[in-house]
């Protein structure tokens, strides 16, 4: 797992959309009217993060790599998530 800062940065409009950079869509293979599901943390110091995903990959793995990212930033993985994968 490698967490990577993109060298891009957006504003947000004001209707609150932010325009994800060509090089990440392309990537992540993302299409027009793809359906996008998004997460939030929070970290110990109050530091808010967003993470988003398109759901070409199962519960149960999506869940496996969020806590590989949570442990890359050296962050608590929340008990909830632990019983997500155990179950």
């Amino acid at each position: 797992m490698k967490i990577t800062k993109e060298n891009v940065s957006r504003k947000l409009d004001s209707l609150g959309r932010i325009s994800i950079p060509k090089g990440i869509r392309d990537r992540m293979r993302l299409e027009v009217n793809e359906e996008m599901e998004f997460f939030s943390l929070i970290d110990d110091a109050g530091e808010e993060y967003v993470c988003f995903t398109n759901h070409k990959r199962g519960a149960q793995e999506r869940y496996n790599i969020a806590i590989e990212v949570l442990k890359e930033l050296k962050l608590e993985v929340p008990e909830e998530l632990r019983e997500k994968v155990n179950s």
